[in-house]
């Protein structure tokens, strides 16, 4: 796989733990039974059974109601740098990052010449190597079936802008903490902790790990640019811990950007595929 097709690949790690497989829980069923005997007694007087329950009613929670704060838009322009390291090596490279909501996400990579050119839709995920003349094509489909992990066009779309990148349910525990609010979830087999700071309810970090612990994730989200009313975060950190054979590999990717632009006329979103370059 090219070094740059990373960058679209990465996305789907970062909350898929995909190195680990998926470990089945069983759940334990415990029945209780109050049985109340009694046999007859030859005995002149009459025995007295009684059965005494003592009601313990349990607290009430309180339910706290937090909704996050959404970056709402039509069209965004992106300028980023994504600094890549994993196993001793380390990349560096800049992305350009035009997006429709919820529709198109494409990315241009640029070190003099473009080296690479990847689409991303509600469908597939394609990525064109020029530097090798060859592409390569995903669908979420068969992405969530090999990482065991619902993977969507969402997904990707919520971890470039700093929203949740599962949307908060009904079903979701939500605590409070200091200047924070810390929204929990469950989805397959990865809990994910997601921290909402209590000043602007933007989300400040999210915590991922399978139920063996054995692989873990961590994105935290900074440096927030106010932009037409809406609240961006221009740095966004991603560390992995994922264990396979027995070894723990360790990977760090940065992503800053460097302009943001919400834009109500598309930036362009040109994209095809060369008949001379060859499937990977």
């Amino acid at each position: 796989m090219s070094k740059y097709s990373f960058l679209i690949i990465s996305f789907f790690v970062i909350l898929s733990a995909s190195s680990c497989k998926r470990h089945k829980m069983h759940k334990k069923e415990i029945v209780a039974v109050d049985t109340l005997a009694s046999q007859p007694m030859r005995a002149e007087k009459p025995v007295l059974v009684t059965d005494e329950t003592t009601k313990v009613e349990a607290p009430v929670a309180i339910k706290i109601d937090v909704k996050p704060a959404e970056i709402d838009f039509k069209y965004l322009n992106i300028k980023s740098k994504v600094n890549f390291s994993a196993g001793g090596e380390e990349q560096s490279f800049p992305v350009n990052i035009h997006i429709k909501k919820d529709s198109i996400i494409w990315l241009s990579i640029v070190v003099g010449l473009e080296g690479g050119r990847g689409i991303i839709t509600k469908d597939s995920v394609i990525f064109l190597d020029r530097l090798h003349r060859t592409y390569y094509k995903y669908d979420f489909a068969s992405l969530s079936k090999q990482f065991n992990f619902n993977l969507n066009y969402d997904l990707v779309q919520s971890i470039l802008i700093g929203n949740m990148p599962i949307k908060k349910r009904e079903t979701d525990v939500v605590e409070k903490q200091e200047g924070s609010f810390v929204i929990k979830q469950k989805e397959g087999f990865v809990r994910i902790e997601n921290s909402i700071a209590e000043a602007n309810l933007k989300l400040q970090k999210v915590n991922a790990s399978d139920e063996t612990g054995d692989s873990k994730m961590e994105i935290d989200y900074s440096n927030f640019l106010t932009i037409t009313d809406l609240i961006f975060p221009q740095d966004i950190k991603a560390k992995i811990d994922a264990k396979k054979d027995g070894k723990v590999l360790q990977t760090s990717i940065n992503l800053q950007h460097n302009k943001i632009e919400a834009l109500d006329q598309s930036p362009g979103f040109a994209f095809s595929i060369p008949k001379s370059y060859v499937p990977k």
